[in-house]
């Protein structure tokens, strides 16, 4: 991940991010869990004067654990045991509609007969009109066989599924790329546990992935065909309506299509999809939650008038000072270890 100082820098500027989901989670009475703890990925600030462990000489040399948010895979893996289901939400996701619960998702599914749903994913594109590779802000899991599949194999592919591990990289020094981070990770997961519950669809590739012999590394396209993979086996895009109407009702994966209205999927990708303010103003007017890691400040009137009231009426805060973090609402916000932080 990246270096202690980077990670509190980073954690400051997303403080009412967490303050937003905090008070949503009070709101609805959800447990809200803001797990910094790392479980495996290495810090090398942490063990600059000892004796490293085979295990930690092993994680040492996945350089690639380093980028972006693999710890949550193993958070992600620890929660979904005590819950029917869970919604991940990067630091920088934000609820934007503090009326509609978690559980219409479900209810909506529920009322197309769409029963064997077992993860709920975000779209990045709003004229999206097939399934497709998705930034990994938010998700949401159920505690079932096929979703704690999916996070088995999303770990597996954390610890490297070729012989020499994931992706080549294309800088000498092996710095930051953004397909070293977790987000293909999920994509081969899902496909992955598909294969594994399905393996008589009519369109699947027995390994996901193949290894290049000569480098141990993945030979192929970082998206790994994940579009083709899932259109191919007849996968429908939709969350509502007319759109969820149309999904197979043995679908195990919802793909979220953002819409002008107050039915859009789990998130609107704000940071770099829609740049053009009149062009995503109707999606943001009416999202459920945002993607977004600008500053509080630059958020919606409405959202800071929530956000104001979050903290005045309900106590609700997220602070860090020098040795920790508080999270929560009146009465009494938990205190989480800063040394322990990451995003």
């Amino acid at each position: 991940m990246w270096p202690e100082e980077k990670r509190k820098e980073m954690v400051n500027g997303v403080l009412d991010h967490i303050t937003n989901k905090v008070c949503y989670s009070n709101l609805w009475n959800y447990d809200f869990i803001l797990n910094q703890t790392r479980e495996i990925t290495f810090d090398e600030d942490l063990y600059e004067n000892r004796t490293l462990s085979k295990q930690e000489i092993e994680y040492k040399k996945k350089y690639w654990l380093k980028f972006g948010g693999w710890e949550r895979v193993a958070h992600i893996q620890a929660a979904l045991p005590n819950y029917e289901w869970i919604l991940y939400g990067d630091l920088d996701y934000i609820i934007k509609d503090f009326s509609r619960p978690i559980e219409s998702f479900l209810q909506e599914l529920e009322l197309y007969g769409k029963k064997n749903v077992h993860v709920i994913v975000p779209s990045d594109r709003n004229d999206q009109k097939k399934p497709d590779a998705f930034s990994a802000f938010a998700i949401m899991i159920r505690n079932s066989p096929f979703g704690r599949k999916v996070v088995e194999h999303w770990k597996s592919f954390a610890m490297g599924i070729c012989p020499g591990g994931n992706w080549p990289s294309t800088h000498q020094d092996e710095s930051y790329e953004w397909f070293h981070g977790d987000q293909t990770g999920l994509w081969y997961a899902l496909m992955k546990t598909h294969v594994d519950f399905f393996p008589n669809d009519v369109y699947h590739s027995p390994s996901i992935v193949q290894c290049n012999k000569t480098t141990g590394l993945i030979d192929g396209d970082h998206r790994l065909g994940f579009k083709e993979y899932f259109v191919a086996n007849g996968y429908k895009i939709g969350n509502y309506g007319e759109f969820l109407k149309n999904v197979p009702d043995n679908q195990t994966i919802i793909f979220s299509r953002s819409g002008s209205d107050s039915m859009s999927g789990l998130g609107v990708d704000h940071n770099w999809v829609y740049r053009d303010e009149e062009k995503g103003k109707p999606l943001w007017h009416s999202a459920y939650a945002l993607h977004q890691h600008a500053p509080s400040e630059e958020w919606s009137p409405t959202m800071q008038n929530d956000l104001e009231l979050c903290k005045k009426k309900h106590g609700c805060l997220a602070k860090m000072d020098s040795n920790s973090i508080k999270v929560g609402c009146d009465p009494s916000p938990i205190e989480i270890a800063s040394d322990l932080l990451q995003p």
